[in-house]
């Protein structure tokens, strides 16, 4: 196994530096993905959260308990979102006679804190890409941008408008593969080292009971 190399397959760096239980993980939601549909479609995205409003020792005890599970709920009530958003814009279409094209929604995401008091969150979605093959124009809520961002405004319980600037989507961080491709091995090689990021040890923090990394079920 090479340095830069897991599996057999390229990452960003050296495996010392990884956490392999997370790399696994990853294929795992990719092999998942792929068993599900023979095109998918990937994206990278960066989640921010605000500046806190308060320090948290302004809060009652109750009130941090609250403020701390919702913390550790943001990456599920997002999903949940996105799902839920998917949902109803199928039945939406079935009702006009318009043909449907289910998706699961498979994720990846990590927890960072590098130099900023915040946490935010790398996340990539995995979808079927004859549901979804772009982003689309992240100003209107029926592309899949304007899908996650009014998710994870309502994770984080604000505004669409208010969010705008907490998500970011990565600079050619849109993904297409197709298993019936030629070039399937090699698109799917891309992607891996795209995600591997996501399983670097660096400015992961541990001990603090919270959980830096995770992934779709099968």
């Amino acid at each position: 196994m090479s340095k830069n190399h897991y599996k057999g397959l390229p990452i960003q760096g050296s495996v010392k530096d990884y956490n392999v239980r997370y790399l696994d993980r990853t294929l795992d939601t990719m092999d998942y993905t792929f068993d599900d549909y023979r095109r998918v479609y990937a994206v990278r995205i960066d989640l921010k959260l605000p500046q806190a409003p308060h320090e948290l020792d302004c809060l009652s005890r109750d009130e941090i308990i609250s403020y701390c599970q919702l913390r550790d709920r943001l990456i599920s009530r997002f999903v949940e979102s996105i799902k839920a958003k998917i949902k109803a814009a199928d039945r939406r279409d079935q009702k006009i006679n318009r043909r449907v094209y289910p998706t699961n929604v498979r994720f990846i995401w990590c927890r960072e804190r590098d130099t900023s008091e915040n946490d935010h969150f790398h996340v990539a979605l995995l979808l079927n890409k004859d549901r979804f093959c772009r982003l689309g124009d992240w100003k209107s809520r029926g592309s899949l941008a304007g899908v996650i961002i009014e998710s994870w405004a309502s994770a984080i319980d604000l505004e669409f408008d208010d969010t705008l600037g907490l998500v970011h989507f990565s600079k050619n961080g849109e993904y297409r593969l197709n298993q019936n491709d030629r070039n399937f091995n090699q698109q799917y090689s891309e992607l891996f080292y795209r995600l591997s990021y996501l399983a670097k040890k660096r400015t992961k923090h541990y001990g603090e009971g919270r959980r830096n990394f995770g992934c779709s079920q099968r």
